[in-house]
């Protein structure tokens, strides 16, 4: 046992903690299977970067922000037209976020725009990729209060870092002509580095209103359309399609 202990101790300074917690089943193991050195210690390898590969994928998903939980594997192309089954594998396999692609979906709200973007990013996440989501009024709060807030500046640095940036509500409130300078700054500061996905409820020609700037809104249209598709989402709300009640009303509409 003290050996044992010594070699736990061993694999802690080292920061093997996967190894160090593992050890005696890996020896175990070893002894039971009759394994060579080689296999031995390709298994305590293996083993550790495995727990590696799972702590910082888990710490991605963290990092990045989602407010829930959506997965591509749950969304309902049947529910949205507008998607092709060739389109939306085009999308999960993610190689337009190495090339530096962007993605604008609009549409009116309820037909699944958030749930895509979220689902592509959590699979990015999950594929090695460094993700950050915002609503566009947090996005915008945080450039106001980077300078002198210490949580927004730390949010604003790992949005500068990731790979992937999704901006969900756009245009649901008008913003100010400051905040629309700030907006700029940021997606000319991001464009040739990091891929960008849009969520919007406004066509391009209504970009204007909400910015308060025809040509602000064409210099920033004109940024994230360079290397863009842009997917109009229509149809019905899935949310009111499949609303949940909890009043047992009979099978009538019960009206409040």
């Amino acid at each position: 046992m003290d050996k044992i202990r010594e070699l736990k101790e061993q694999a802690a300074s080292l920061s093997l903690y996967n190894t160090r917690d593992k050890i005696e089943d890996l020896i175990h193991q070893a002894e039971q299977e009759e394994l060579s050195y080689t296999v031995f210690i390709g298994n305590v390898l293996s083993s550790e970067l495995k727990y590696r590969h799972d702590k910082a994928q888990v710490r991605r998903i963290k990092d990045a922000g989602f407010p829930y939980l959506k997965r591509l594997k749950d969304f309902d192309l049947t529910f949205c037209k507008s998607l092709t089954k060739k389109q939306f594998k085009q999308l999960s396999e993610l190689t337009w976020i190495d090339g530096i692609y962007n993605l604008i979906l609009s549409g009116p709200p309820g037909v699944g725009k958030t749930h895509l973007a979220i689902g592509i990013g959590y699979q990015a996440c999950e594929d090695g990729y460094k993700v950050s989501y915002s609503t566009m009024q947090s996005l915008v709060q945080c450039l106001r209060t980077e300078e002198i807030d210490r949580r927004s500046r730390a949010k604003m640095n790992r949005i500068r870092k990731s790979n992937l940036l999704i901006i969900d509500e756009v245009g649901y409130l008008p913003i100010n002509p400051t905040e629309g300078n700030l907006f700029f700054q940021l997606i000319s500061e991001l464009q040739e580095q990091t891929s960008i996905i849009i969520t919007t409820n406004k066509g391009f020609e209504e970009w204007a209103e909400f910015l308060n700037d025809p040509a602000l809104a064409t210099a920033i249209l004109d940024r994230l359309s360079y290397r863009c598709d842009r997917i109009k989402i229509s149809g019905k709300s899935y949310r009111l399609e499949n609303r949940q009640s909890f009043l047992n009303n009979g099978g009538s509409d019960n009206e409040v």
